[in-house]
């Protein structure tokens, strides 16, 4: 198996700021270094140690094409899951077709604290004004890891893998507000051929810091229809956002910028799925399976007791799951 080490370029740059920046920012690249896959829906991490300091990154541009990666996700950890520059990870299982100098792990030994994510083409996102996901030496996040889920073979050896990176935008200067990401997923589900039914999620809010979304996300494969979350209080519905799944797969922004997640509250997501083939599909890793995720990406004020937030995440989505069984009212779905 064909490596080289990490591609990782690091630019400063000077640009005009308002008094919660600083003038100077860096531009952190972490670049997947040439690796020879050795099938498809190969799961991939490279790693990369943050420069002495400490930032906040508040956008993310991405390099890559949906033909060859189904989806990049960047972590913040304290601790990467291994010392080797590139691995197997996640959601690939050690198998004789993966065998060779890579070892298998997860992407950090320590909790990995999600920053960014894209799939389908989705273009680059910058966070609010104030905002960003702290990361450094200060909050023991030291580390970037890139996550690949390879789509392609033919295409990722033909020369794709080497166009495939992101740039965190960084500055170093605290910024007031902290961004963190709550995940509601399908933990097990499952849909019959040619038949169209609902994916539902329901979680309960438990965590003391209370979150402001600013945007949210969908994933889904290729079955889903519509993915959709809410914030249920006291039996009143609160939209927080809605896509097509088959669009780009970025962050996009929240509608209702009031909107606050408190103590108590319920989240409630959907995916509705039609299943086309002929063949039962199920949850699973590969991209010939199912997912369904809804993400809200969300602000806290910076505290003395907060400089930075691990990712939350809920997987109470199975197939006895239903809206019903926990609401005694229903909302009114939106159009798309």
């Amino acid at each position: 198996m064909a490596l080289t080490g990490a591609s990782v370029s690091i630019v400063k740059y000077i640009r005009s700021t308002s008094s919660s920046q600083s003038n100077e920012r860096m531009d952190i690249t972490v670049k997947m270094p040439h690796v020879t896959v050795p099938k498809d829906d190969t799961y991939f991490c490279t790693k990369k140690l943050i420069p002495t300091g400490n930032y906040s990154t508040p956008g993310y541009t991405p390099h890559a094409t949906q033909s060859v990666a189904h989806h990049m996700l960047l972590y913040a950890c304290e601790i990467p899951d291994t010392k080797k520059k590139i691995q197997y990870c996640d959601g690939m299982a050690a198998s004789s077709s993966t065998s060779g100098s890579l070892p298998h792990g997860s992407t950090c030994n320590s909790a990995a604290t999600l920053v960014w994510a894209w799939a389908k083409d989705a273009p680059a996102f910058k966070l609010p004004k104030g905002v960003g996901f702290p990361v450094g030496p200060s909050t023991k996040l030291r580390y970037l890891v890139l996550q690949v889920h390879v789509k392609s073979m033919a295409k990722a050896n033909a020369g794709g893998m080497e166009n495939v990176w992101v740039t965190a935008h960084s500055t170093p200067v605290p910024q007031p507000k902290i961004a963190g990401i709550y995940i509601s997923a399908s933990s097990y589900e499952t849909i019959k051929p040619n038949k169209t039914r609902n994916w539902d999620i329901v979680c309960k809010y438990k965590d003391d810091i209370e979150m402001h979304p600013f945007a949210f996300r969908t994933h889904a494969h290729k079955l889903g229809v519509e993915v959709m979350g809410y914030r249920v209080r006291n039996e009143k519905w609160s939209l927080i956002g809605h896509k097509n799944p088959q669009l780009p797969e970025a962050f996009y922004k929240v509608k209702n910028t009031h909107l606050v997640i408190k103590k108590g509250d319920w989240l409630a997501s959907r995916c509705v799925m039609h299943n086309f083939r002929n063949r039962v599909t199920m949850t699973g890793s590969k991209h010939t399976d199912e997912m369904c995720n809804f993400y809200i990406m969300y602000w806290t004020p910076r505290t003395k007791n907060t400089q930075s937030l691990a990712t939350k995440e809920c997987n109470n989505g199975y197939p006895w799951v239903h809206w019903r069984n926990y609401f005694t009212t229903l909302p009114k779905l939106p159009k798309y």
